[in-house]
């Protein structure tokens, strides 16, 4: 998915104020929903999309779908990120 594209995915998402998701760079699409500082704290989640998921789903439906989630979470409280520096990872397959 170009870049222009999944921003506009996540404008139209309407994710909680604060709230950033950017793509993380690598292999496959990795979508990770951070909010700044709390108490010190970094707070995030990783949504990874096989590719079995695009293929099957197709990938605006994906990416879509993965941005609900992470919504979700952002709503819920995101866990905060992991003392190694990571993030909670959730992967999205294929049926």
């Amino acid at each position: 998915m170009d870049e222009h594209t999944l921003r506009h995915q996540i404008e139209l998402a309407t994710l909680p104020a604060g709230v950033t998701v950017t793509q993380v760079p690598g292999a496959g699409v990795v979508l990770r929903a951070t909010h700044g500082q709390e108490h010190g704290e970094q707070r995030g989640l990783e949504i990874q999309l096989t590719d079995d998921a695009g293929r099957m789903y197709g990938e605006g439906p994906a990416v879509a779908t993965a941005l609900t989630r992470l919504k979700q979470a952002a709503q819920a409280g995101l866990p905060a990120r992991r003392a190694d520096g990571t993030y909670e990872r959730l992967v999205f397959v294929g049926d």
